[in-house]
């Protein structure tokens, strides 16, 4: 960049411009939301007839019946009213305690309240079979081999993925289908951690004594993060477990707002499921095909919001309890919509699954420091791994495949930035002119992202209906008009980006 010149991202720009910019992103963003409004309110009778949305409600005073198609949100709520609350409730608790009288035995008490809760909200048998994952990681990290570590993991992934384990987990759970739901994804949560443990041990010294199996069991099974995270790493599990961090006045003032945040969002996302039926509408197929534009786009960008809102309150919630515990889990997921390239959708979205992925994968695997072609290779490496964690089904295949293909172009975008030829060019550009290049070239990468994403949320169906009606039948005016969004937003990010995510940790 040339000398005195003003970084791309935070030239300026003219008001004029920057409120066209807002107008041309919120306007059709509000207006489709409106819109989803009204169809949901149409069709609540043929909605609630044909596709039986569930008859409770817990803010009654909207009178309108709830959109129950997004089953976890449905199952954490559940199971949080019904008994998860107590177990955080009982963990702040046994803390404070723990912090003001017996400090020296915290992590043996926290363990055995761990194991008191699970027994009364699993079971024993299923906290058998955990337990038993443990023992099998624990044998492996013990002989310090990186590929029998990985090769256990892969296993037991496996078997949770498999039609014949997965019928004995459901004769392990009491042959109930919500604790062999709850059991699923706490053992997939928990692989994670057994992972991150074993891996660990593994880059210990031969001269260093291996971390205790009492070590491994408090990190895996510490209430807070246990069952939907976000993952932490062990190494940093087991450092602010040496050295907490105070819980001073001003932290504390951190954590009450962050509470309050979660519980504010959380609200707002059950009224959302109570007013526009987004998730049970993209799910009928038949429905979304034959829908106008504007409701269709309605109810893929309210998709992708709540899908960043829900894992604001799930992730927050469990964060801030760990706050108090004197840690500083990863941050919050940044809102998709301040999000406009395929790294930062992986490296801003679940802080904490990215840098596991970094940590044991990635850079393993050379990173970025042995090419090109082993960078893509070891980002290939992790998106295989994702996509395998989550069941592997076909439509997760695709969504892998896509991001994949999204890096790889941005990753080809960034050798050509940086050739002579249009480095010479870019250079003849003032900033505002360089912040606008760079808006355009990213435009149609945010388009892609947020599609993309969609064959996750929705399945490969919903993504083809999305693709089509954007870039198929509706080029090229549909598409110019979803671009032109598209670049306001990013010039929108690029404004307020430094604002709002410069001080995200709570130190």
């Amino acid at each position: 960049m040339a000398s005195g010149k003003m970084p791309v991202d935070t030239a300026r720009l003219p008001r004029i411009e920057m409120l066209l910019y807002l107008m041309g992103f919120c306007g059709p963003a509000f207006y489709s939301i409106y819109v989803v409004y009204r169809l949901s309110k149409e069709m609540e009778s043929t909605l609630f007839e044909d596709l039986e949305l569930d008859h409770s409600s817990f803010l009654p005073f909207l009178g309108r019946k709830k959109d129950i198609a997004d089953f976890e949100w449905v199952f954490w709520q559940t199971h949080f009213r019904e008994g998860l609350v107590f177990c955080f409730i009982g963990h702040v608790l046994v803390s404070r305690l723990m912090s003001m009288f017996v400090s020296k035995y915290r992590r043996e008490v926290y363990l055995a309240y761990s194991f008191l809760c699970l027994y009364f909200v699993l079971g024993w048998k299923p906290l058998g079979v955990l337990l038993a994952h443990c023992m099998v990681f624990y044998a492996a990290a013990l002989l310090r081999s990186v590929l029998l570590c990985w090769g256990v993991g892969i296993f037991i992934v496996a078997t949770l993925n498999s039609s014949l384990f997965k019928v004995l987990k459901f004769t392990l759970s009491g042959e109930d289908e919500s604790t062999y739901y709850l059991l699923l994804f706490t053992a997939a949560m928990s692989i994670l951690r057994q992972l991150s443990f074993s891996l660990e041990v593994c880059k210990l010294r031969k001269d260093q004594k291996a971390y205790s199996l009492i070590d491994f069991l408090s990190y895996n099974f510490y209430i807070p993060l246990f069952f939907n995270g976000p993952v932490i790493t062990y190494n940093t599990f087991h450092e602010y477990t040496r050295h907490p961090i105070p819980l001073d006045k001003t932290r504390l003032g951190h954590i009450v707002w962050s509470m309050c945040r979660v519980a504010i969002w959380a609200v707002i996302t059950e009224a959302a499921y109570h007013l526009l039926y987004f998730c049970e509408l993209e799910q009928q197929i038949s429905i979304l095909e034959n829908l106008p534009l504007m409701e269709v786009t309605g109810i893929g960008y309210l998709h992708v919001q709540f899908f960043h809102v829900k894992y604001m309150v799930l992730y927050g919630f469990s964060s801030t309890i760990a706050m108090l515990d004197g840690m500083e889990p990863p941050m919050f997921p940044r809102c998709v919509s301040a999000l406009y390239s395929f790294t930062a959708m992986w490296r801003y979205f679940d802080n904490g699954l990215h840098t596991f992925l970094v940590r044991y994968i990635y850079i393993p695997l050379g990173g970025s420091h042995k090419g090109t072609v082993r960078q893509l290779l070891a980002s290939a490496a992790c998106f295989g791994m994702v996509c395998y964690w989550h069941g592997g089904q076909y439509y997760l295949i695709t969504w892998a495949l896509l991001n994949w293909a999204g890096i790889v172009v941005e990753s080809i975008g960034a050798i050509v930035a940086k050739t002579a030829m249009v480095q010479h060019y870019t250079s003849q550009l003032s900033s505002p002119n360089q912040r606008r290049l760079k808006a355009l070239c990213n435009a149609p990468i945010l388009a892609f992202l947020i599609l993309f994403n969609l064959v996750f949320l929705g399945g490969t169906s919903a993504g083809y209906v999305y693709f089509d009606k954007f870039f198929i039948s509706g080029f090229p005016f549909t598409t110019a008009k979803l671009l032109a969004s598209m670049y306001c937003s990013v010039q929108l990010t690029l404004t307020f980006e430094k604002v709002l995510y410069s001080k995200r940790k709570i130190k």
